[in-house]
């Protein structure tokens, strides 16, 4: 009789006892006198506490033990263990030496279902070597071993790989399909822990480097809890606090997200340089956007230590110093060399289009933009759309196309805002209040400076304030533009809030409310509060 084809399990189900009961109990063991499976325990174990040399080390016991005994199925599982736990590390020399080594003993086993896992670990190895047709292929046997044997945890990394490998061939759609499928296994709570912090870390990856800033926040959201549960003392924690780091970055809590990016690359450390330089460029970014220069080069400067790439960012920095010509060596540089994220891409683009209008460049930053739009138009997420429009906007601006330059501009900001992110946001209206200024709408361009200046105040953008305060300065106000104050009024107004509740929020009296409010009307050329809450909206004011 054929032997029954079993799914292989991740070790985290061979751990009947809590994780730092079993480690503290097997570590302290002789390890000649621990069996296979103990040893894999102990590698397991080690992984969940954070320690990761550990892990290998008692999973390369594990396959010699495996390996000398002829079990080639363990052996197999053993070396695809060890090709991933070296690769997570970014040690891919050891990694592809393990990999070989796993592919030679599922030929002595091709019944079973460890073959498709290495099938699985050759679909990693040719996306990341840049080889799509090969992953795809790859991939595409690992699926079939995991749809023969009914085993969940490896077609849920398959479906997952598939969607990266498919976002990276420019075909956002299917891919974005593919990872909401092997989504369904882990809300379904079909797979190990092992695979299911696996798979949260493949979606949430590829939904960040895609720029697709609404399907992140949901699934980090559920990662995070995930993690505080389920967790331990692995990198997945870590990985999640990245994740949402970046997200809150994004939507403007700053404080919270440098503290966080700073905390989870030290958590980090054990596991790779690249994600200490991950963290440590979250926090430059920051950093550079509130003023703290010294503080921003400290932290480009970890990261390039720690084998990161610091642009941007880096190059965002001297542009803010007055050095545009530098900025914009160092982005063509980086523009040369990208093989990075469709959003990292962006980042890339919409930087130079920046650095080389600073220094009067327009055909580069227009080339640039186009670029942008090209890959805005190929990935269509919300996010690389908006950056498109806010540089398409800025250049036709600097052409002295002032009326060509709005409708992108407005696009810009209302999907920013749509996406609360008021960073971005706030600077397209200050490039939409320059171009209604250009056109003799003094009124809405007062208005849109004003929001703009009341935002960046909020978030701690130092440099951002004394950029639209200057701005303003050089231009006289319209005779019939809003006050930063009656700009206050106008928002709570359309908040729906009271007169009387007015004067609490502001600490005014109700009379200089009213007062307000007449003032506003004038200047708006409305008659009553609903219109003018209308006008609030239409302008993205709340």
């Amino acid at each position: 009789m054929a032997r029954e084809i079993e799914p292989v399990r991740s070790p985290v189900a061979a751990a009947p006892s809590p994780w730092r009961a079993v480690y503290d109990r097997l570590q302290a063991a002789d390890p000649a006198e621990l069996d296979v499976g103990q040893l894999e325990q102990l590698a397991e174990a080690a992984f969940w506490l954070g320690r990761p040399q550990e892990s290998i080390s008692a999973r390369q016991r594990a396959y010699t033990r495996f390996r000398d005994s002829g079990d080639s199925a363990g052996a197999t599982r053993s070396a695809w263990l060890l090709f991933n736990s070296h690769f997570d590390l970014d040690e891919t020399a050891a990694a592809g030496g393990w990999l070989k080594r796993a592919r030679k003993h599922a030929e002595e086993a091709p019944e079973r279902v460890e073959p498709g896992y290495v099938c699985f670990a050759e679909a990693c190895w040719a996306l990341y070597q840049g080889d799509t047709d090969a992953a795809l292929t790859h991939n595409a046997r690992a699926l079939e071993v995991a749809q023969r044997t009914r085993d969940h945890d490896l077609e849920a990394l398959c479906l997952a790989v598939d969607g990266r490998v498919r976002i990276a061939r420019h075909e956002p759609a299917e891919g974005l399909q593919r990872l909401d499928e092997a989504m369904v296994a882990v809300l379904n709570d079909e797979l190990t822990p092992f695979i299911t912090g696996w798979v949260y870390c493949l979606v949430l990856d590829t939904c960040h480097e895609l720029g697709d800033v609404r399907r992140a926040g949901q699934w980090t959201d559920l990662a995070v809890r995930w993690c505080e549960q389920r967790g331990h003392d692995s990198w997945y924690p870590g990985l999640c606090r990245l994740h949402q780091c970046e997200l809150r970055s994004l939507h403007g809590e700053w404080t919270v997200a440098e503290t966080q990016a700073v905390r989870a690359a030290t958590e980090l450390a054990p596991f790779g340089d690249y994600l200490i330089a991950y963290g440590q460029y979250l926090a430059g970014e920051i950093r550079r956007r509130k003023g703290d220069y010294r503080g921003a080069e400290e932290a480009f400067r970890r990261t390039y230590e720690h084998g990161g790439d610091p642009q941007p960012g880096l190059a965002l920095l001297r542009l803010a110093e007055g050095k545009a010509g530098e900025a914009t060596v160092a982005l063509r540089v980086a523009l040369a060399s990208s093989a990075g994220s469709p959003l990292r891409h962006a980042r890339l683009l919409a930087a130079h289009v920046q650095a080389e209008l600073a220094r009067g460049g327009v055909e580069a930053a227009e080339a640039s933009a186009e670029a942008l739009d090209r890959l805005a138009d190929t990935m269509s997420t919300l996010l690389l759309r908006a950056m498109a429009d806010l540089a398409t906007g800025a250049v036709a601006l600097e052409r002295g196309a002032a009326e060509a330059a709005l409708p992108p501009l407005r696009s810009a900001c209302a999907v920013f805002h749509r996406l609360s992110c008021p960073y971005e946001a706030a600077e397209a209206r200050v490039l939409v209040g320059i171009a209604v200024r250009g056109l003799g709408d003094h009124a809405t361009a007062d208005l849109e400076l004003d929001t703009a200046r009341v935002t960046f105040a909020r978030l701690g953008a130092a440099p951002d304030v004394a950029r639209v305060s200057a701005l303003q300065a050089a231009e006289p106000r319209g005779g019939t533009g809003l006050t930063a104050r009656e700009v206050e009024v106008l928002r709570l107004v359309a908040k729906g809030r009271s007169n009387r509740q007015i004067a609490t929020e502001l600490v005014i009296s109700e009379h200089t409310v009213a007062r307000h409010l007449a003032n506003i009307f004038g200047k708006l050329g409305v008659a009553s509060r609903s219109a003018a809450a209308s006008y609030a909206y239409e302008h993205f004011l709340v």
